[in-house]
């Protein structure tokens, strides 16, 4: 494998990781982030997979959030349509 293809998903591996890092936190707010990983003193394994849901929950409820706020718009926009 070339260097710069190593170097690229690298990069990209870390990048993601610090997404979930902060996707989890802003999930469940960065305090009780710090109680999770008191949790997990016993089974420290655990908490990647973890990280990993919380900030795969975070995504659905963005994408939730905004396939809502689409449909409310549009509702509104067939509304105002109908009126005229």
């Amino acid at each position: 494998m070339p260097v710069r293809a190593f170097q690229r998903i690298t990069r990209r591996l870390i990048l993601f990781s610090g997404w979930t890092w902060v996707a989890a936190g802003s999930l469940v707010g960065f305090e009780a982030l710090d109680v999770v990983f008191g949790a997990f003193a016993l089974a420290p394994e655990l908490l990647p997979l973890v990280i990993l849901c919380l900030a795969l929950a975070w995504l659905f409820r963005r994408r939730l959030r905004r396939a809502w706020s689409r449909m409310r718009a549009r509702i509104r926009l067939s509304r105002l349509s109908r009126s005229r």
